[in-house]
């Protein structure tokens, strides 16, 4: 009779076992304050993976990282030791500088690792089409960290845009105005990486893409041309733009105005502005919520997206980046690992908005309207 009853335990706890999702289990590569960000988003939110190693060649950065990790995570000042020898892995968060994206996550890829890589996917259109390949080829997960897809201000306005709440989508406005980058960032030959073309790939790259890609997936067009002005107006003494006034014409016939500007800082709500004119009405956010004007007139419709994000997510011991779309995109990661289902924010998705951004800075560099085939 005990030993049945042992059986019987056992095979219950074995079932109970079996429906209990496994942690997943992560190594990070790049440890600098996005990365600090990530740690305590994932933390703080409950989000059901253990990060278990880090890497970074930067001791002070990735001690950073460690002491926010809590004990028994491993650290690497190399990555590739790191996916050598930690083997019980089961994906990487990719937070380096843009220009080693590609390298980090097609080795991890290779390893047999599920990859989230930081936006921009890429400092060029062939990298990102090695990294697409890569995915494919070993039958991974590989997921571009567009977090602003994955908020539910943005996600309620595109559900509003394919519900036909402003019609069909006539003209889109945005901007980024804000201050200059982190002065505590990692230096890369002596300067900021950011402030470099080798490494950042473009200004656009490093922000602004976040603005241009939700306008992308609002318009829901392919695009036809680029044309964008821009330069060094007041941060003269680099290599990457400070400013840029794009326009970006698709092949449905909407277009898009956006403005861009490095040397505004305390902007204000005006600084990040996302308008979308429909046929029947206009739509943008305001102070967290969506403003839905008709043409017809009348008071606004306030739409609350009803943001279920932990409040203690937002707390932002590290920064600003700690929000409800670098939570929710860990989420949707994670169900993408256990479910097998093709990520929102895929390697297709970040290949094409690294392209738009790409052929805004290709305009600016050469004063002419660039095609979306250029790239």
């Amino acid at each position: 009779m005990t030993r049945r009853r042992e059986f019987l335990l056992a095979g219950a706890a074995a079932s109970v076992s079996a429906q209990t999702p496994k942690r997943i289990r992560i190594g990070m590569i790049g440890t600098g304050h996005r990365g600090w960000a990530h740690v305590n988003v994932m933390r703080a939110g409950g989000v059901e993976m253990d990060i278990v190693a880090l890497a970074d060649p930067t001791p002070e950065f990735l001690d950073r990282a460690a002491s926010l990790a809590g004990s028994g995570v491993r650290t690497y000042s190399d990555y590739r030791k790191m996916l050598a020898e930690v083997k019980d892995l089961d994906a990487v968060l990719v937070v380096t500088p843009n220009f080693l994206h590609a390298e980090a996550t097609i080795a991890a890829l290779d390893r047999g690792l599920h990859v989230l890589c930081e936006k921009p996917m890429a400092t060029t259109v062939a990298d990102a089409d090695r990294m697409i390949e890569a995915a494919r080829r070993n039958g991974k997960i590989l997921q571009i960290g567009q977090q602003m897809r994955y908020t539910p201000l943005y996600e309620k306005m595109a559900a509003l845009v394919k519900g036909g709440a402003i019609g069909n989508v006539q003209f889109c406005s945005g901007n980024l105005f804000r201050g200059d980058w982190n002065p505590q960032s990692w230096r890369y030959q002596g300067k900021i990486w950011r402030l470099l073309t080798s490494t950042t790939g473009s200004s656009l790259l490093e922000d602004g893409i976040h603005e241009l890609d939700v306008i992308h997936w609002l318009v829901g067009a392919r695009v036809a041309r680029v044309y964008a002005a821009g330069g060094n107006s007041v941060l003269k003494e680099r290599d990457t733009i400070d400013h840029a006034a794009i326009t970006i014409e698709y092949e449905n016939g909407v277009k898009v105005d956006f403005g861009f500007c490095l040397f505004a800082p305390n902007s204000g709500p005006s600084g990040r502005e996302i308008i979308v004119i429909g046929s029947e009405g206009t739509m943008q956010p305001v102070a967290g919520k969506i403003a839905l004007r008709k043409r017809a007139g009348g008071e606004p419709a306030m739409i609350d997206p009803k943001d279920s994000t932990p409040a203690v997510v937002g707390a932002r011991p590290v920064g600003k980046d700690e929000d409800s779309g670098s939570y929710r995109q860990l989420l949707a990661f994670v169900d993408s690992i256990r479910t097998g289902r093709p990520p929102f924010c895929s390697g297709e998705v970040g290949r094409e908005a690294i392209r738009i951004s790409l052929l805004a800075e290709k305009s600016v560099r050469e004063r002419r309207v660039v095609g979306w085939g250029e790239l």
